[in-house]
């Protein structure tokens, strides 16, 4: 039998065996192209999920369709194996087996005595599927071409695009109409037919075949096959696909039974039998069943029935001299199922001479058309009967398939809209939809996608509304009187309903592959309202019906308030959701009215298109919220994902999908707070997984759906993604591979599976992950700066290029693809290589990023928010002026770019000045307001939440992107933070109340995930337990569970609050930093691993400063403040407006859209001396590690240098980096090999940070320089910390990185005494300057230390090169030394050696009392409302 398209009816359980059409086996890695949506959620470890996305930027690989044999499909179903639907090739396979020798019933593959209708296949949504749909594009996927010949019914296909309404991507081929429809043909005044006519012999011609035959009479009753077997409808004395003929024979009620006429390949009856059979006639005698030939040919074949069939009818029409118009008809039906196309063009042409308003002769001719190729001209005469009887469904649907076939989906879409406008019933009072919120984007006109097909002789299908029938008179059609008509909000009767549901469906389609999701929203909406009997009124209505059901199934007609919190069910639980919903008869309302057994072949369509229809809505609104872009003219539903599950949950009850489990599983594990789940949780054994929490069901979700399909990528890409964010990374590879098994193609997977394995360590087998993912989705941004990082983390330049802008300020050498170095200063330089790729993806995503948000200010909500906020500030005298200015500021930025921006900024000002007024409220002016005077301003609903760029703030540190790059991209990820904090159900409705004052001491809190053996733990354990108790008691909230380190134990032990909020949600956090009343909380994370920046963007405490965790700009509203110096942020590079305090700022300070270069936004404290913290003396005290004289410290060294390099000769300068390899960029590797060969003998020491670099660094430094220089680097493994600390002594001069600049490791170098030669290669690159910071903090504050400042820090790219040689030659070691040389180098290092234990960098004291004092200034600045920069070498006053 024909192979039918599934998909994700059932698993497949086996693993590692696909099979195709002709049987021959797939492995794992060649799998079936399946077509899915993806969502790309991006975290800070680099995780996407596949699911559904975000991004119009580019189109990603194919997904895949899973295709099963015919054993699994029938198994699967329970259904016979016999189909008259089939893949367009095999369609054109059967046309050539017909057409070159007729094929027995058997051969064509249908058995006798069967419905000829296929089975409708369960499958996945539209959105998943359809983005082959016609060729259109969906930006998730690239689809193949769409190919339509023939006359069918829902377009031409090998396994794919859907036709407008059969959703299973099978063909139906074109089976002609016998006779006429009386449903079809109007009265003067309206549309509803005439009385029903019937095919008749004219009467001489009935005279003669009396005689012949020996009857009275004959009378032939006709059904459109197509229509009946489909939906069920079916006069009462009809069967699907026959012409009955009734002669009387010894009485005139008996019946004869003819071939049929309606499919010629169709199971037939024996025509031999004349047996009694059939309803009963009017008189209540049975009908005899005798063939309309009176013998059958030899060979008893369809075909050749036929072929005699059509011989009498022509002799018959001969006889009549072609006046027998119904005759010629069934002639023409004949000739077209026999391939006799021009014969049947001839018959219909009679027929319509004869009568012009014969609709299904024109149908049928159009058909006939279409198979000769006369493409206009079939498309014009069907349009001709749509326009006559828009309730004519197969013009209606042949016609749309035509369109779509040619790429026309924007007619396709008028002609359904025509159809909807012309039937529709009008309904009293019915309540908007959803989508008619923003009713001129659900227009198909909304679409400025041009057709695709030629321009020249087109159809117009501008249709006018004053031309339109009308379908309000309803009492004169005939079917009127059906119970059920109307109920679908047409005209048409309810055995129909089904029908008009999946044309509806198709525009959805077709209109979300325009880009128009508004108005596929609103199509699919009233699908979904069709299927349910219009018993809702609206999306919201059914969604509140769900909610209410699921919540208090035993008593859901009273229900309680319905909480805003998603509603957290089990798929088990999920899965009863249609029955809860309609309790009745626990199915559709709809269905009552489609005929057939509850497996029948219509219901099973319904509730499949219904469950898509579902899916798809719910898709496009969480689309929505993931993404602002494909957000426009789709009005959020009310409660975000409250409301999106419950439609996940109808339709997951409907149809059980892994496409809807998917989804379900993205949604939840987003849900942050850990709710209570309505029904008993499963236990779980995963830490930091708790049982009802959404990560757990999430769990649940992924696992139910890989029950349903074990071959599906997109579910075993998310479960990975899910468990990577739960710290179980050695599973999550496991699910990546086996979602990379499944479709090696699969760009999603492949790159988090490069992510995974590269977080392991793994660097090669990343790096061909990554290409792998580029090679498929060349546009892939996720891909395409992956293996930008993975290449450039281990120096693997070939092919990186550069940016040339700005004269190669930003990047002066590039590398071509050969590995040779090409000078960006030199005439004609330009940009290029996959650095250039980077670049301009930031570029792009910062630009398109620039119109979040516009067109949310309406003039309703500009006047809303100004009655928010105007009461802020200022005498209430002034109130008006305030108000004209703040809504001329907000009309300013209505349908401007940066709107979005804009208006969250002030929102979130707003918030922190409303808590302002509380403090002084309470604690100042002792005055009381109202409560909903402290209410915390909202968010339109309708504002989405912003993507954030590919490239992560960290990795600007080794990008070369400008300043205002910089800037944006902090920003974005900034904005996504706070919109996502401030979307938050748990939120109170008030602001959080300020602490009391300082009795007598600030609580300061210090939020990080780095309270472990890590860099930031070594820089500043002793910091918690040094503060003055009378002036700030620390409150350390940890994210991260204990390793159980000497750093975190002290941390613990010395801190006076200490909380492990591991396992905490954030709610939990937030609620308790506000009930510990800190004063000033202090963000240790940044945009690094492990943040929990949702924390601050919730407001929880009055002040929030950022430092020592991230070098550089958050660029967000909740961080107020940066601790820094003038080294590390130049004054130059700050936002020119500092005061940053109340909303007047707001309008001045251009924080979004400045084209300036400037980078910092937050107002910055400046520290005395350098803001870098360092704890090794106290570390080193606490160890009781010995203070050893300069001459005994020479001693140990040299002994550690002959340990280490016994090789090398006593006279040999020793170069050295330890930093990771990442920090290494073309233009500082080409200075130090240049170093290396003015320095003859000197090496270069370097770290394998990671080890696959060493080759790569080796193999470029025999490229630019020597073999002689390339043999004199030296690699070495990374020491433990407090080896590396040590051994750091052995290297003669350090010399940095100037992209990004050691940090932790400068601290390291000079503690061991080593010089630092450092280049601070940006004035606004905060992690190109910290070295420069920390090493004038490790100079005494003398002359000789200005002068070694001088000497160690580098101007430019020339002076590093010129100082770091100067310096090389300047040392001397005689032979056979102790290790005490002469020169620069050494005086330098001696200096350093012994000002360690007095330097301000080592003197964690000093830095604390420093720290306090700027807590203290920013606490008395805040109480007053003052704002500005703070100096702490001139405490005051402000610069």
């Amino acid at each position: 039998m024909p192979r039918l398209a599934q998909q994700y009816a059932l698993p497949a359980h086996d693993e590692t065996l696909r099979r195709d059409s002709s049987g021959s086996s797939h492995n794992s890695g060649e799998e079936t192209p399946r077509m899915e949506n993806t969502l790309r959620r991006k975290t800070p470890n680099g995780t996407l999920n596949a699911g559904y996305d975000g991004h119009l930027d580019y189109q990603h690989p194919q997904k895949y369709q899973l295709m099963v044999g015919e054993d699994l499909g029938q198994q699967a179903l329970n259904v016979p194996s016999t189909s008259s639907k089939r893949t367009f090739l095999e369609h054109q396979q059967q046309q050539h087996i017909v057409h070159s020798s007729w094929a027995s019933p058997a051969d064509l593959g249908w058995l006798a005595g069967q419905d000829p209708q296929a089975c409708s296949l369960p499958m996945d949504s539209v959105l998943d599927h359809a983005h082959q749909f016609y060729g259109q594009t969906v930006p998730s996927v690239i689809q193949p071409s769409f190919q339509y010949v023939g006359p069918t019914a829902s377009g031409g296909q090998v396994s794919g695009p859907w036709g407008p309404y059969w959703h299973d991507g099978t063909f139906v081929p074109y089976r002609p109409t016998v006779v006429r429809d009386p449903r079809f043909y109007h009265h003067s005044s309206g549309m509803w037919p005439l009385q029903a006519r019937s095919l008749q012999l004219p009467q001489r011609q009935q005279q003669q075949w009396r005689q012949q035959q020996g009857m009275a009479h004959a009378h032939v009753y006709g059904t459109t096959a197509h229509t009946a077997a489909r939906y069920g409808y079916f006069t009462p004395s009809q069967t699907p696909g026959s012409l009955y003929v009734a002669l009387p024979h010894a009485d005139p009620g008996q019946r004869i039974e003819s071939t049929s006429f309606g499919h010629l390949s169709n199971s037939q009856p024996d025509l031999t039998a004349n047996e009694e059979f059939g309803p009963e006639s009017a008189n209540g005698r049975r009908s005899s069943v005798v063939p309309i030939m009176s013998q059958p040919p030899m060979d008893n074949s369809p075909p050749s029935r036929a072929a005699l069939a059509l011989s009498y009818i022509e002799e018959h029409c001969r006889e009549t001299e072609w006046q027998w118009t119904d005759g010629m008809h069934l002639g023409g039906c004949l000739a077209y199922g026999l391939g006799n196309y021009q014969k049947a063009l001839r018959w219909y042409t009679k027929v319509l001479e004869m009568d012009p308003k014969h609709l299904e002769a024109r149908s049928n001719y159009a058909a006939t058309l279409l198979a000769v190729g006369r493409k206009q001209e079939a498309e014009e005469h069907w349009m001709g009967v749509v326009e006559t009887a828009p309730n004519h469904f197969e013009a209606v649907e042949h016609l749309v398939g035509l369109l779509c076939g040619d790429h026309r989906s924007e007619d396709a879409v008028k002609v359904i809209e025509h159809v909807e406008r012309v039937l529709r019933q009008a309904r009293p009072a019915e309540p908007p939809r959803t989508s008619d919120r923003q009713s001129e984007c659900s227009s198909s006109t909304a679409s400025r996608s041009p057709c695709m097909s030629e321009l020249s002789d087109r159809i117009s299908y501008d249709f006018e509304a004053d031309k339109d029938c009308s379908a309000s008179d309803v009492r004169d059609n005939p079917a009127s009187a059906e119970p059920g008509f109307g109920t679908s909000g047409f005209a048409i009767p309810a055995s129909e309903n089904g029908r008009m549901l999946a044309l509806i469906h198709a525009k959805g389609n077709m209109m979300y592959n325009l880009d128009n999701h508004a108005g596929a929203a609103h199509a699919f909406e009233d699908a979904v309202m069709i299927a349910t009997g219009r018993r809702f009124g609206t999306i919201e209505g059914l969604v509140k019906h769900i909610l209410i059901v699921v919540s208090f199934p035993a008593h859901h007609s009273t229900p309680r308030d319905l909480s805003a919190e998603p509603i957290l069910l089990a798929p088990t639980q999920a899965l009863k959701t249609a029955q809860l919903c309609f309790p009745q008869t626990g199915e559709l309302p709809c269905l009552q009215y489609i005929q057939g057994g509850l497996q029948s072949i219509a219901r099973r369509a319904v509730i499949s298109t219904t469950s898509n229809s579902l899916l798809s809505l719910a898709k496009i609104y969480q689309d929505g919220m993931a993404n602002a872009s494909r957000a426009n003219g789709v009005p959020p539903l009310p409660c975000g994902v409250r409301d999106i599950l419950a439609l996940y949950y109808l339709s997951l009850s409907l149809q059980p999908s892994p496409s809807t489990a998917n989804n379900v599983g993205i949604l939840l594990a987003g849900v942050q707070q850990v709710a209570t789940p309505l029904y008993a949780a499963e236990k779980l054994d995963i830490p930091g997984v708790l049982p009802g929490s959404g990560v757990a069901l999430a769990l649940q979700y992924y696992n139910y759906g890989l029950q349903l399909d074990q071959r599906h990528a997109h579910l075993y890409t998310n479960l990975g993604s899910l468990l990577k964010d739960i710290g179980q990374l050695d599973a999550a590879i496991n699910m990546y591979d086996r979602a990379v098994r499944c479709d090696n193609k699969f760009d999603i997977a492949l790159a988090n599976l490069a992510n995974a394995v590269k977080d392991k360590g793994r660097i090669s087998e990343a790096i061909g992950y990554y290409q792998r993912a580029v090679e498929v989705s060349p546009d892939f941004a996720e891909a395409v700066c992956g293996l930008a990082n993975a290449l450039n983390s281990v120096c693997g330049w070939k092919g990186r290029g550069g940016i040339a802008a700005e004269g190669g300020k930003r990047d002066r050498w590039h590398v071509d693809p050969n590995g040779m170095l090409l000078d960006a200063r030199q005439p004609g330089a330009s940009s290029s290589g996959w650095i250039k790729r980077v670049v301009d993806i930031v570029e792009k995503q910062l630009t398109d990023g620039e119109s979040w948000g516009r067109g949310i200010l309406t003039p309703a909500l500009i006047e809303e928010l100004v009655q928010q906020m105007v009461i802020l500030d200022g005498p209430d005298a002034d109130v008006k002026h305030r108000e004209a200015g703040l809504r001329s500021m907000l009309n300013s930025w209505a349908g401007m770019k940066w709107e979005g921006a804009r208006l969250t900024r002030l929102v979130e000002r707003a918030t922190r000045r409303i808590g302002w007024h509380w403090y002084r409220d309470l604690y100042v002016e002792k005055k009381r307001r109202t409560e909903s005077s402290y209410n915390r301003p909202q968010l339109p609903a309708a504002l989405t939440v912003p993507t954030a760029p590919t490239v992560l703030p960290f990795h600007t540190f080794t990008c070369p992107v400008s300043a205002k790059q910089i800037r944006l991209i902090s920003q974005r990820n900034g904005l996504r933070i706070s919109v996502n904090a401030l979307r938050a159900p748990w939120l109170p409705k008030q602001v959080y109340p300020p602490p009391a004052p300082p009795a007598p001491y600030l609580k300061v809190g210090y939020l990080s995930s780095d309270f472990n053996n890590h860099p930031l733990a070594h820089l500043m354990q002793s910091v918690f337990g040094l503060h003055h108790r009378e002036r700030v008691e620390a409150y350390c909230y940890a994210t991260t569970a204990s390793d159980k380190s000497a750093h975190r134990e002290q941390i613990e032990r010395e801190a006076p609050v200490f909380r492990d909020v591991t396992t905490w949600s954030l709610e939990k956090i937030v609620n308790q930093i506000v009930r510990d009343g800190i004063h000033i909380l202090v963000n240790l994370n940044g945009y690094t691993r492990g943040a929990r920046n949702e924390v601050f963007a919730a407001r929880p405490a009055p002040i929030q400063m950022s430092f020592m965790g991230f070098a550089g700009t958050l660029g967000a509203e909740w961080c107020d403040y940066l601790m820094a110096d003038t080294t590390a942020i130049p004054p130059e590079t700050l936002r020119p407006w500092r005061r940053n305090v109340d909303l007047e700022d707001q309008q001045v300070d251009e924080n979004s859209g400045s084209d300036d270069e400037w980078v910092y936004g937050e107002n910055i404290i400046y520290c005395r001396d350098t803001f870098f913290c360092c704890d090794h003396k106290q570390s080193a005290s606490a160890t009781h590690d010995k203070r050893l004289s300069w001459e005994d410290e020479q001693k140990e060294r040299w002994r550690m240098r002959k340990e280490l390099f016994p090789q090398i000769l006593d006279e040999t300068i020793i170069f050295g980096n330890f930093n990771q390899l990442y920090k290494i960029d073309p233009t500082t590797f080409r200075t130090w090999l240049r170093v290396l060969a003015a320095v003859p003998n000197s090496i270069l020491w370097l770290l394998r940070f990671p080890d696959l670099g060493e080759s790569h660094l080796m193999a470029t430094a025999r490229l630019w320089a020597t073999t002689e220089v390339a043999s004199r680097l030296i690699f070495t493994d990374v020491a433990p910390k407090h080896l590396h600390i040590s051994r750091a002594r052995i290297c003669d001069l350090f010399l940095d990185t100037a992209e990004c600049n050691a940090h932790t490791t400068a601290a390291d170098v000079l503690w061991s005494g080593t010089p630092l030669l450092t280049l601070p290669r940006y004035s606004y690159k905060m992690c190109s300057r910290m070295a420069a910071s920390i090493l004038r903090g490790a100079l005494p504050k003398t002359g000789e230390g200005v002068q070694a400042a001088r000497e160690l820090i580098a101007t430019d790219e020339d002076d590093y090169e010129s100082k770091a040689i100067a310096l090389g030659k300047s040392l001397t070691y005689s032979t056979n030394c102790d290790g005490s040389g002469s020169g620069r180098l050494m005086r330098l290092r001696e200096m350093l050696y012994e000002e360690r234990w007095t330097s301000a960098l080592f003197d964690t004291r000093r830095w604390v009392r420093d720290l306090e004092d700027a807590y203290e200034v920013t606490w008395a600045r805040y109480v007053k409302g003052e704002g500005g920069d703070i100096w702490l070498d001139d405490l005051g006053g402000t610069h």
